[in-house]
């Protein structure tokens, strides 16, 4: 345990002698899809501390959480034993902290988008302990994207024909499905979160923008269904994964990849699928969304009988953006011909039912492109899910 004594001079003197606030944290640089353990140590029996956790977002915002807490007859608080006498959350939960944060200036935003791992290989999370008559003790938890030796490989149109960032695990690591995953109509780059951590369990993962980057498409509207199929082709020539690859899309990313899925029934063996749709929608802001050998894909039903891959479909059962309980569980029922699928739907949660744990994420969120969205669920629920469907994708990939 890595200890973080207080800053300060000042303390608190009692029958038993000097007290002095401590925090202690079981890891100081875990992967940002790990949990770390807190405690406080050094109060009086009974005495109630204020831990606060801050953050910035991408956008250099502020954001940040506050647990009110009572020490035990030990003068200690455990986050993962003692739920929170106020605060941001309610139920003992080690990482609470972690996911209830909100922005600071007041943004409907309550989807914490962390600085991206393009950019930088971790991101901070100050944990603050204040007590009455005594010093503030501090902590820094660094929250990682990858595990030593993860390199990352940035795709361009003129020699790769895609947009992207392609993560691959350390050298030597056993090899794993690759897995290609595309955004929702957030735009841009989206995926690179999800895809480091991925090639840090071991599988190689691009993060592939579709529209909203410079040499694409600047909206959801007419992407070629081509130029993804294309991303799936690079992948397996990249990482030698002519043995099969894997899917994931979000939101409006579902689409897409039941469309590959479909086009490339022999490369394609898994398709996750999360706040999914089951048909073909409109284009963003009008028209249509996707065409192939350059005509529109009608709006409608998606063909899932010509997918032969396994498929898990994720979803909300409370998503306030469109309909996706009931297409996740038209998507993820077994036929005779597809008998691998399956649904998860998690009650409460909303349409960022596609987030990483341990990361705040709320009903509303605002997306690189356009104006703040209404996701439904609340980030204790969507936090459940999290915590719940992450592992099981995990497995799902390996199996």
């Amino acid at each position: 345990m890595a200890a973080l004594l207080l800053t300060g001079s000042a303390g608190c003197t009692s029958g038993s002698g000097r007290h002095h606030l401590v925090i202690t944290a079981d890891e100081k640089d875990a992967l940002a899809d790990q949990p770390v353990h807190l405690l406080l140590a050094g109060l009086r029996q009974g005495q109630e501390v204020t831990v606060t956790a801050e953050a910035e977002d991408l956008l250099g915002i502020g954001w940040k959480s506050t647990g009110v807490y009572r020490a035990d007859r030990n003068g200690t608080v455990g986050l993962d034993r003692d739920a929170p006498i106020s605060g941001s959350y309610r139920q003992a939960d080690g990482m609470g902290l972690f996911w209830s944060m909100l922005p600071t200036n007041g943004s409907v935003n309550t989807v914490f988008s962390p600085p991206s791992p393009v950019t930088a290989p971790d991101f901070p999370v100050r944990i603050t302990a204040t007590a009455d008559g005594l010093a503030a003790a501090e902590h820094t938890v660094t929250r990682r994207w990858t595990v030593d030796g993860v390199t990352r490989t940035e795709l361009n149109l003129d020699t790769d024909h895609v947009r992207g960032t392609l993560f691959l695990p350390p050298a030597g690591t056993p090899a794993k499905t690759p897995v290609l995953l595309f955004g929702g109509s957030e735009g841009g780059n989206s995926g690179v979160d999800a895809a480091a951590l991925l090639a840090s369990h071991g599988h190689p993962a691009p993060s592939v923008a579709y529209f909203g980057l410079s040499g694409l498409p600047p909206t959801l509207q007419n992407v070629p269904v081509e130029y993804a199929v294309g991303a799936a082709r690079l992948l397996a020539e990249r990482t030698g994964g002519a043995g099969g690859i894997a899917i994931e899309g979000n939101s409006r990313g579902s689409e897409l990849a039941l469309l590959v899925a479909a086009q490339l029934p022999d490369l394609v063996r898994r398709v996750a699928v999360f706040a999914p749709s089951a048909e073909i929608n409109g284009g963003l802001p009008d028209g249509m969304a996707w065409t192939e050998n350059g005509a529109p894909v009608p709006t409608g039903p998606i063909a899932l009988d010509r997918i032969p891959a396994s498929i898990l479909a994720v979803a909300g059962e409370n998503d306030r953006l469109w309909p996706a309980p009931r297409w996740a569980r038209q998507i993820g029922t077994p036929t005779a011909a597809a008998p691998n699928r399956q649904a998860l739907l998690y009650p409460g949660a909303g349409h960022a039912v596609a987030g990483l744990p341990y990361l705040a994420a709320g009903s509303t969120a605002t997306p690189l492109i356009g104006a703040a969205l209404e996701l439904g669920g609340d980030a204790a629920a969507n936090e459940a899910a999290h915590l719940d469907a992450w592992p099981k994708f995990l497995s799902f990939l390996d199996s």
